[in-house]
């Protein structure tokens, strides 16, 4: 299952929920938190029980809740059909062990948004967790950076939320980039989470879908690569090969077959 793309639905925005069952990307996040107001909460969930029960084309369905709310949403969701709740600004373990009473059978993902969270991050990944969401606005307004050219203020997070991720067999996603019409800045963006390892990102419009996906999937150079990895050691036992003037190893043949298996 990819999660290239992954879009955040404000459940406060009624036009923005009507679309969301026919949007073309990995995932989708329904949000209860930051995005919906406090006047609007039950308005929010009781949408979202609604908009639930449609046929999505997004392979994933997830929602994002308000821990403090939780009772609630149990209450109104503990029927509807989804597949995992995103916990948000997730300081420890204890924060993800309260979801996990109310919720014991859903795949559980750990929002990354705080200073605590970060330096607690190897307990975290350590749960019985889907995947782990890195939350840079929250992140930056914890740690009290100011943004950096290249993302250097939270650059050691990031790397730390995909390390142990990585370590602990979880799914890891960047977080969003706010500037939705910044199509250059956003291209760098992908770019570079995808060199830190990111599985995907976490979107705020449906017109980052795109370019997101094409991002975190392999390019024609890789592709061409892969191929020729794979066709060098059919057939063969050897450890180590030269291919196109570059020695590979078996490890690299792994490499190759993820590749082509994300490009198919």
């Amino acid at each position: 299952m990819r999660f290239r793309s992954v879009l955040f639905i404000p459940c406060g925005n009624p036009r923005a929920m009507a679309k969301a069952p026919g949007l073309r990307c990995d995932a989708l996040i329904f949000d209860l938190e930051d995005a919906v107001g406090d006047q609007a909460r039950d308005g929010a969930l009781t949408a979202l029980a609604e908009i639930l029960k449609e046929t999505f084309t997004a392979t994933t369905v997830l929602v994002r809740i308000h821990p403090q709310y939780l009772n609630a949403i149990h209450r109104v969701l503990k029927d509807a059909a989804f597949d995992g709740i995103v916990v948000p600004k997730v300081n420890g373990t204890e924060d993800i062990r309260g979801v996990m009473m109310a919720w014991p059978k859903i795949p559980l993902w750990a929002m990354i948004e705080t200073a605590e969270g970060a330096a607690n991050l190897w307990e975290i990944a350590g749960l019985p967790l889907k995947g782990l969401i890195a939350g840079p606005n929250d992140l930056r307004k914890d740690l009290r950076t100011r943004p950096m050219a290249g993302r250097q203020d939270i650059l050691f997070v990031l790397s730390q939320i995909v390390l142990f991720g990585r370590a602990n067999g979880k799914v890891v996603l960047d977080g969003v980039y706010n500037q939705f019409r910044d199509t250059e800045g956003f291209a760098a963006e992908c770019a570079q989470g995808r060199s830190l390892g990111f599985d995907g990102k976490t979107l705020i419009h449906p017109d980052q879908i795109a370019p997101c996906e094409l991002a975190f999937g392999p390019s024609a150079d890789e592709v061409a690569w892969a191929k020729s990895v794979v066709a060098a050691f059919e057939g063969s036992d050897a450890g180590l090969l030269a291919v196109n003037g570059e020695m590979v190893e078996r490890l690299h043949l792994d490499q190759a077959k993820k590749i082509l298996e994300d490009a198919s």
